[in-house]
This record gives structure tokens, C-alpha cells and sequence, in this order.
């Protein structure tokens, strides 16, 4: 098993091998098992690793065992932790990206394309701010987003999802809210969680976030396109405001980044009073429980953890989803809002460009913030995962 996850690692027609034709039943397997129980797994799994290593050292020290043992004892725990991530989930780290499997030549910023994009995108934002109401309440987002991946997810080479994978209750929700984790994708049991604590309006896109993460997908960046493409393409309203006042902070550390001042400005000044608000009762809601120490430890760690397993950006690989929707919505045709379609465009506004700022098992979160129009505006760095 050992070297079967050395091979994906190292040699990847091995782990296109592995996310084609293993991750599939494999994942299938270890969600039915899990299935049986309404809570999550994985915390258990974590907190039985940590058990299992405390008892090594305990018994080292009880019997004075030297330190050759206890290594090769703690080196042996390690292992079987490592193998059971990566061969439950964590291989699809090592696949082909999507962009060289779909054949997409991404292409440097074009500030016409920025422009095009940023205008749909706020008249749609706008646009369901004073509708999304309606539709609180009125859809089985999980099932939506099943259906969703089934097709166009599907069709990128990543795995349907079963009708017994379902959203997981956390047994440590607390902690996750003081970290500011809004949802996150366990491997051991390919189980998705979303946080108890989360806000109704941005449930559908966290939701539809993890379960891209369940599907196959390991980029922070791809999954919030994928959480995106589910939510505007919905014909309920509330789903459709989840996916573009989620996406709010990413476009506005771009618009920042790439718009001169006053034009950034003149932006700012043309989203609605409802938006402002709204982000505003958001990022107000996290600050209140998020403690901030055990944050920037969980930060930490999930940003190497991150750029260990090839996402080079690490945490901060949330904020190139503008780039990934401005490419993909060129390849597929698509539009930033439900509007008639734009002539297709391509970019890769964040990934390439020498103008842009820099761009969690995986987690979603939400982080600090700049100031847009004399108010609050979170700016993530990274969406709070396993974003």
C-alpha cells in the first residue's frame, strides 16, 4: 500500500490511474460505512492517531524504552495514517491538473475581460440581492448539487457522487467555528461536514464547495469554482446569492489588485446596500467566535500541509478562483450571470499575471478583511477548508 502511494506521488499516470479507477469504489466504500451514523467519522479517526501516538510515548517513558523504539513505534502509526489518507482520498493530489485534462491553454490577464466579467457579475450579485428570500427554505441544495456534478463535473473526470453520501454533523463544531472553518472533506471516510454554526446564505455554497472536494477535486481555488458553476446556474434565487456574495471577497481582492483606484472605487460604490450588509453581518458573525490563536495554528498547519501535497500557493490557492471562472466560463461558453451569453473570453487573471496579489485534510474559511466603501468587507485569503 506503501508503494502504491509513492507511485501516485512520484509518477502520475499512476494517480490518473488511481483517481479514474480507484478513488471511485474506494470512496464509495468508506462513505456506505460511515453512512450508518449521522455523525462524522473522521474526528474520531483524527483523535484515535493522537491517542495511539500519546500511548507510544507514555509507554516509552513508563518503561524507559529508548528512543530507537519509540520512533520506530511512532514511525509505524504515522504510516498506516498516511497510507489510509492518501489511498482514501489524498492520491487525487497527484493526478493531471483539470486545465491539461480538458486540453485549456490558460491565457495572461486581459483587462477587457476583467472589466466584462466584473460588470455581469455585480449586476447579477445585485440583481439577487433583493430576491434571495424567496427561495430560503424551498430546495434540497444536496441533491441539487449531486445532480450538478453528475453532469458537467462528470464530464472533467471527476467522481458522481452516491445517494448515500450525505452532509455530516461535526462532534467538535466549536472548535471549527473558533478556527473559522466553515465545512471541510475528511479522507479517512470520504465524508463531508459542514459547520453547525454556518449562516443560511452562505450554506449552499459551502455545501456545494465540500462535495466538489468529495467528487475528486483538491485545489481550494478549483473547488470554489465548482461551488460557483453549482450556485448561479440554480433557479432558486437564495442558492444563486449563496454562490455570488461567497464569491464577493475573492472579487473584490482582485478588482483591488487589478483595477486603478478610481475605477476600483466607482466598483465599489455600485453594489447594493442589501450586499454591503449582508457580507458585513458575515464576516461580524466569524469575528465573534473565531479565536484567533488557534487560527493562525490551523492556518499554518493547513497551508503545509497544502503546498506538501503540490498546491503551491497553499492556503492563499482560494483566491485564484477568478482566474479558474474567467478560463472555464471561456471554455464551456458560459456567463458570470444567468443573463444571454458574452462572447466567450479566456484568462488566467491570478494564476499568470505579474499584476495581482498572491493568490485546507481540505477546509473552507473565512478571514480578514480590507475596507470597500467606508465599510467592513471581508477579503478572504483562504475559504475556511477541509474549505
Amino acid at each position: 500500500m506503501l508503494a502504491g502511494v509513492a507511485a501516485c506521488r512520484f509518477w502520475t499516470p499512476a494517480a490518473d490511474f488511481y483517481a479514474e479507477h480507484c478513488y471511485p469504489p474506494v470512496s464509495a466504500a468508506l462513505s456506505w460505512a460511515a453512512s450508518w451514523v449521522k455523525f462524522s467519522l473522521e474526528e474520531i479517526v483524527v483523535a484515535g492517531f493522537v491517542l495511539a501516538f500519546l500511548g507510544v510515548l507514555i509507554r516509552a517513558v513508563r518503561k524507559k524504552e529508548g528512543f530507537l523504539k519509540w520512533m520506530v513505534r511512532t514511525l509505524r502509526i504515522a504510516v498506516w495514517l498516511l497510507v489510509w489518507l492518501y489511498l482514501g482520498w489524498g492520491n487525487n493530489y497527484f493526478r493531471t491538473p483539470l486545465y491539461a485534462r480538458m486540453g485549456i491553454t490558460p491565457v495572461h490577464f486581459e483587462q477587457e475581460a476583467f472589466e466584462r466579467f466584473l460588470s455581469e457579475y455585480t449586476a447579477a450579485l445585485n440583481a439577487d440581492a433583493g430576491r434571495e428570500q424567496a427561495g430560503r427554505g424551498t430546495a434540497n441544495v444536496e441533491q441539487e448539487v449531486k445532480e450538478f456534478y453528475a453532469g458537467r463535473a462528470a464530464d472533467c473526470g471527476y467522481t458522481p457522487l452516491r445517494e448515500w453520501q450525505h452532509v455530516k454533523k461535526p462532534l467538535l463544531n466549536p472548535l471549527f467555528s473558533a478556527v473559522t472553518v466553515l465545512g471541510w472533506m475528511g479522507p479517512f471516510f470520504c465524508e463531508s461536514q459542514v459547520n453547525l454554526d454556518l449562516p443560511e446564505t452562505e450554506y449552499p455554497f459551502t455545501l456545494a464547495h465540500e462535495m466538489a472536494h468529495l467528487s475528486g477535486v483538491t485545489g481550494e481555488g478549483e473547488a470554489n469554482y465548482w461551488a460557483y458553476a453549482f450556485c448561479r446556474q440554480s433557479d432558486n434565487p437564495h442558492i444563486r446569492y449563496s454562490g455570488y456574495l461567497s464569491l464577493l471577497p475573492y472579487v473584490a481582492a482582485n478588482a483591488r489588485a487589478l483595477l486603478p483606484e478610481e475605477r476600483y472605487a466607482a466598483w465599489t460604490g455600485s453594489l447594493s446596500e442589501k450586499v454591503l450588509d449582508d457580507n458585513a453581518a458575515i464576516q461580524l458573525f466569524w469575528d465573534s467566535k473565531r479565536v484567533r490563536i488557534i487560527e493562525d495554528a490551523q492556518r499554518a498547519i493547513m497551508n503545509l500541509f497544502l503546498k506538501s501535497n503540490g498546491i503551491s500557493e497553499g492556503a492563499r490557492d482560494y483566491q485564484g478562483v477568478i482566474g479558474i471562472i474567467m478560463t472555464m466560463d471561456g471554455y464551456f461558453g458560459d456567463s458570470p450571470s444567468p443573463s444571454p451569453k458574452v462572447p466567450p473570453y479566456s484568462m488566467q487573471a491570478l494564476l499568470l499575471s505579474g499584476k495581482c496579489l498572491s493568490t485546507i485534510p481540505t477546509t473552507t474559511t473565512r478571514h480578514s478583511m480590507h475596507t470597500i466603501s467606508d465599510r467592513a468587507m471581508a477579503m478572504s485569503s483562504v475559504h475556511g477548508e477541509p474549505k
